[in-house]
């Protein structure tokens, strides 16, 4: 149910972000706890407290986890990585939720929100059942924050040494001598890898591999166009819209809590601005200009326009049946004509003038809109189905004959299925080599992984949210053992990461040589007249560059220009203006640097203007804050002793 007035808009956002984050979790949790089943996925892998979490529910954490992570630009996560994730996202729900919090008190915060409330008393008794849980661990977090991070003072002095560190600026010139210019002047043979990798041979260590062979049936393969047209036509009143209207409102609201007193009085008020509305109206001003103007209500800003959440709606600010409080959806469907303006209608949240723009009856979604939709659906409906049957005559052609055979016959010439051999990879691996997304393919690693060399076996893969992808027709070519490769397999790496770090020392050597040619007072620019490039280097000739104003910022080691080079941000702030030094490492490149600025904090401004101080002391504070509360759940974390199936330790 939508509801198209959010009085307190900040409060009532937040909650519902928080809803949304949970309401997944809240189904797991419900469902950890409920229902028999049977086989490895209904082992409890996870124990935190009163928690359990089988095998699936956990798997499928994993994998939305995974998931959320790519979709918000990530990059690619392990599954490792993702793992620890969700055992540390279970244990600080766990932790979050141990402050004793009364049925009263959840049921208080939810009245405290005529919007919340509104939404709870519409909901089923399971939903609601569910949001009270989601309330009661929001109410129990916050508490149990609160209480560790009052705590925490801040002193003057501290702040004024944030201060000085945020003031404090430097500027630097600096010759950078770039690693990647000496890599193709070293050469690395055989023998000399092959020690390397004897020393460093646990660098290199690999889990178990497997290459295999696959020919990957897809569902979606069997569903066609004229699949799609022929389910259009037959089923057109499942594609009709909604009957729709369009409608501005001009809001007057009673206050919070408001008495039989207040609401006479937002009444009268009401009733006065009813008579200026339509007294403006006949002079030849706009609705939309009036709800800006007079309107209470948070879609004021938008003319008073609303809009409603059904899919089946036509494009732009309709809603429909069920969209809006009851009186207001009687006058809008049931009263008025469009271009009406109605007299005064009044709800739970106050009094509404509205006007009625536009009706729309109910009426058949074009092909275009709707194919997508059915396509998905047919999927469901058939395409599986052929799929997997097709999958199982493979199977059995293959095994009567060979792969190559198979596919050759008649009835397999119109799919032209092809078999395609993967390099090898790990199970860990997030991309399956010539197949793509190991989350797309869920089940697929996993699978191949357990099975013997050269059976040929169907294996059903499934995306993140549990529907069908493929049915693959598999067979393990050749399995690898975990440990230490062969130096043939990774001598290509080998020689690149020993060709880096000669790269490294050569610009280090390079740079100590040109350094120890300085004379006293000697400027970057005039040092750098004498260097002579080394035989072999072709990259472009060196200069002087310059950085943009720096400080020493904590946790960060950045310096414009140059990219992370810690030692060249503390060497700055240790010198002279006019100072040369160097040689110093960076993350790309090694570096001879010349301080040319320093702006020193104003001790006297910070003194005398209380904003500089405030400013510093409130995000002092609230770092505090954060790291007292982090020591806090670090410590409970200990004590809640977590139990972790040994597949996952």
């Amino acid at each position: 149910m939508i509801i198209f007035l959010r009085e307190k808009f900040i409060a009532q956002l937040f909650m519902w972000v928080i809803a949304i984050v949970f309401v997944v979790g809240s189904i797991l949790l419900y469902s950890s706890s409920s229902g028999q089943r049977d086989g490895p996925e209904a082992d409890v892998v996870l124990k935190i407290k009163d928690l359990e979490v089988r095998r699936d529910e956990f798997e499928q954490r994993i994998t939305n986890t995974i998931e959320s992570r790519r979709n918000q630009r990530f990059g690619n996560t392990d599954r490792e990585t993702a793992q620890e994730e969700v055992i540390a996202n279970l244990i600080q729900g766990a932790i979050l939720s141990s402050a004793p919090i009364s049925d009263a008190e959840v049921e208080r915060y939810i009245r405290s929100d005529e919007n919340l409330l509104a939404q709870y008393n519409q909901l089923e008794e399971s939903i609601a059942a569910r949001l009270r849980e989601q309330v009661r661990y929001y109410l129990s977090a916050t508490t149990l924050q609160n209480s560790i991070r009052t705590l925490e003072l801040v002193t003057d002095a501290e702040v004024e040494q944030a201060y000085q560190l945020e003031a404090n600026k430097a500027k630097i010139k600096f010759v950078e001598f770039k690693h990647h210019a000496y890599t193709p002047t070293v050469e690395i043979d055989e023998v000399t890898a092959q020690a390397y990798l004897e020393k460093n041979a646990e660098h290199y260590k690999t889990d178990q591999q497997i290459r295999a062979k696959l020919i990957e049936v897809r569902p979606a393969d069997f569903v066609s166009d004229s699949d799609v047209q022929d389910y259009y036509k037959t089923n057109q009143s499942r594609f009709m819209t909604v009957e729709a209207v369009k409608a501005r409102h001009i809001l007057k609201k009673f206050p919070d809590n408001a008495t039989d007193e207040q609401k006479a009085e937002v009444k009268a008020a009401a009733e006065t601005l009813l008579k200026t509305v339509k007294t403006e109206l006949a002079a030849g001003k706009t609705f939309a200009d009036l709800a800006k103007t007079h309107s209470e209500g948070p879609s004021g800003e938008q003319g008073g326009a609303l809009r409603g959440g059904n899919p089946k709606l036509p494009d732009g600010d309709y809603f429909a049946r069920g969209d809006m409080v009851e009186p207001f959806e009687a006058a809008c469907f049931d009263t008025l004509k469009p271009g009406e303006v109605s007299d005064l209608v009044e709800t739970v949240f106050g009094y509404h003038i509205i006007q009625l723009e536009e009706k729309k009856a109910p009426e058949v979604q074009p092909l275009a809109q709707v194919q997508s939709e059915i396509r998905e659906k047919l999927v469901k409906i058939s395409g599986v189905e052929s799929a997997k049957s097709f999958a199982d005559d493979l199977i059995i052609e293959i095994e009567m004959r060979d792969y190559d055979t198979a596919l050759a016959l008649d009835k397999y010439k119109t799919a032209a299925p092809t078999v395609k051999e993967t390099a090898f990879f790990s199970q860990t691996a997030s991309n399956i080599p010539e197949i793509g997304s190991a989350i797309y393919y869920r089940g697929l690693t996993d699978e191949l992984f357990d099975m013997e060399l050269n059976i040929i076996k169907k294996i059903e893969t499934k995306n993140f949210r549990g529907e069908v992808t493929a049915y693959f027709v598999a067979t393990v070519l050749e399995k690898k053992s975990a440990g230490i490769p062969e130096f043939a397999d990774v001598k290509a790496q080998v020689i690149d990461d020993m060709r880096e770090q000669k790269a490294k020392e050569l610009a280090l050597a390079d740079a100590q040589k040109l350094f120890s040619q300085r004379t006293e007072n000697e400027s970057l620019e005039a040092l750098l007249k004498k260097y002579k490039t080394p035989e072999g280097i072709t990259a472009e000739a060196l200069a002087v560059q310059e950085s943009n104003l720096f400080n020493l910022t904590a946790g960060s080691s950045y310096v414009s220009g140059m990219g992370n080079a810690k030692d060249v941000m503390f060497a700055a702030f240790n010198m002279e203006k006019g100072d040369v030094q160097g040689p110093f490492a960076g993350e790309t490149g090694t570096y001879i640097i010349e301080l040319v600025e320093r702006e020193e904090a104003d001790i006297e401004l910070f003194q005398t203007d209380p904003a500089e101080k405030t400013k510093r002391l409130q995000t002092l504070l609230q770092g505090k804050k954060q790291k007292a509360y982090d020591n806090w759940f670090a410590a409970r974390k200990n004590r809640a002793n977590p139990w972790i199936h040994e597949d996952y330790r």
